[in-house]
């Protein structure tokens, strides 16, 4: 009996964890941070990619790539070396990140729909610019 019984147990044993596998892997991943987008920014002075588009409630993170100068983030008319370059939408309050330095990383949230134009103050004039157009 017992030379029937322990081939059935492992029988069962290996469809039990071969239908735990199976069942982890269709579980649906949990959710990544897919209301971030991130922008770059490169030592040649850009952001990466310059212009985005998201939805209001999305997070934008600039991350600074370059290890041997600090970048900053500005919508602020005051902080930018040329006023001109920067723009919010009625409703939204400008923003800076300060300086960034290398492998460090600044986040902004957009709850109000428009067109933010944004500069990198210290490579403003180098035409480190960028944009976030935020739709509904």
């Amino acid at each position: 009996m017992f030379s029937t019984v322990r081939p059935a147990i492992f029988i069962c044993a290996t469809l039990i964890g071969l239908s735990a596998v199976y069942v982890e892997g269709t579980v649906p991943a949990a959710p990544q941070e897919s209301d971030v987008v991130v922008v770059k920014m490169t030592p040649e002075r850009t952001f990466m990619p310059e212009k985005i588009t998201i939805k209001v409630g999305q997070t934008v993170e600039w991350v600074n790539d370059d290890k041997e100068m600090p970048h900053e983030v500005t919508t602020d008319p005051n902080i930018a070396s040329d006023p001109g370059d920067v723009s919010i939408p009625d409703g939204a309050a400008p923003f800076d990140s300060r300086l960034i330095t290398g492998g460090k990383s600044f986040r902004r949230q957009f709850t109000v729909p428009g067109l933010y134009r944004y500069a990198c103050p210290p490579h403003e004039n180098d035409g480190m610019l960028g944009e976030v157009t935020v739709t509904k």
